[in-house]
């Protein structure tokens, strides 16, 4: 009976995981089984350009790699954009940096099949860096009012979209302006929204994200949509 439970919804939705993946902690292999302890969904792993590139021979999941390093909303959206082909209805996005706790993968997987985005809202407490907090303070309020829907965490990549509505779009943002993009295009068109609560987890992993250079691309993505939409 338990699981019958655990699987339900998967049965129910034909849900995948998806984890974008550059030069990610050798703690990735350990991710990958923890979640195959919570839920029988398939896993879908975007190898963006590592070097050395990740083995998973022995691992049971799909591997699809990028020849060079196109950026996380690169990766993310060849996952998902794969996800529809291959037949599933929603996917779970989750970085591989061990941010996100893999523990609370059934809140995700278990929210109403017609909400289009479901998104992790973390404490801003002290265990988020002040710059992180700031920004992510500061992104979640410009979004909020470009889509006039509150939204806590816009920066959060642990995530479950619908996959008709995500991939329905063209997007320009191929690095970590991706997610926020996503948001708006897809709140802007009235697309439904969940937040569930997700716990505030930093490692000593080396981040991809580039504070000024990212920034700044943030800058020009909110611009577009301000005086270009």
């Amino acid at each position: 009976f338990f699981l019958l439970k655990k699987n339900f919804y998967w049965y129910l939705m034909q849900q995948t995981i998806i984890i974008p993946a550059y030069n990610p902690p050798d703690t990735i292999f350990q991710l990958i089984s923890t979640i195959h302890t919570i839920t029988i969904c398939p896993i879908i792993i975007i190898d963006d350009g590592s070097d050395p590139p990740i083995s998973l021979e022995s691992i049971n999941c799909t591997l699809l790699r990028n020849d060079q390093n196109m950026g996380k909303g690169a990766a993310l959206l060849k996952g998902l954009n794969y996800a529809q082909t291959s037949g599933f209805t929603h996917a779970v996005t989750l970085d591989a940096d061990n941010q996100h706790d893999p523990e609370i993968l059934p809140s995700f997987l278990e929210c109403d099949e017609n909400i289009s985005i479901v998104l992790g809202a973390r404490e801003f407490d002290h265990t988020m860096p002040v710059h992180r907090k700031i920004s992510n303070k500061l992104t979640s309020n410009i979004i909020s009012r470009i889509c006039k829907k509150h939204i806590l965490d816009s920066q959060c990549g642990y995530r479950r979209y619908s996959l008709q509505d995500v991939c329905s779009k063209t997007y320009s943002e191929s690095g970590f302006q991706f997610e926020s993009e996503v948001l708006i295009k897809l709140l802007r068109d009235n697309c439904s929204l969940k937040h569930i609560s997700v716990p505030t987890i930093y490692s000593n992993e080396n981040s991809a994200m580039n504070n000024f250079r990212d920034t700044f691309k943030f800058i020009n993505l909110i611009f577009r949509y301000i005086f270009h939409s």
